[in-house]
């Protein structure tokens, strides 16, 4: 039950950091029909639960409802949503990192992972290089 709580833990948090990476990148998709990356795969719970907490911060933050936000979503995106909600890629950013935080913490008071295991997913910082979240490495260590 360890490695399931593990790896729903991890999955969670390349789906928050992953979804930065999505708004942060330079493309339109050119390639692809026009269609985002992270829809071409089916439905995912990660991308689903990320989805959730990003659309009540960014309802918090702007006072629209969350379904309306999530309709923006499947509309167009992250970026098309910020667009319209007027906000900038800094606070998208910023919204991104803090439905990341609350998706540690949910999990944490769930008990899918351990206190031990929240911290290393908050000191987690993004790379917007396709990878996903990694913890600070030492030069040394591959990747």
């Amino acid at each position: 039950m360890t490695s399931l709580k593990l790896a729903a833990a991890a999955a969670l948090t390349c789906l928050a950091l992953g979804a930065g990476a999505v708004y942060a990148g330079d493309g339109d998709n050119a390639g692809h029909d026009g269609k985002r990356m992270h829809r071409m795969h089916g439905p995912s719970l990660e991308r689903m639960a990320f989805g959730n907490a990003l659309a009540a911060e960014l309802a918090n933050r702007t006072g629209r409802s969350a379904e309306e936000i999530r309709a923006l979503f499947e509309d167009g995106g992250p970026r098309k949503a910020a667009e319209t909600l007027g906000l900038d890629r800094e606070t998208m950013k910023e919204a991104m990192m803090a439905a990341r935080l609350t998706l540690i913490a949910k999990a944490q008071a769930a008990q899918m992972i351990t206190a031990e295991q929240a911290q290393t997913l908050r000191e987690a910082k993004p790379r917007f290089d396709g990878k996903g979240p990694r913890p600070h490495r030492k030069a040394d260590q591959a990747d």
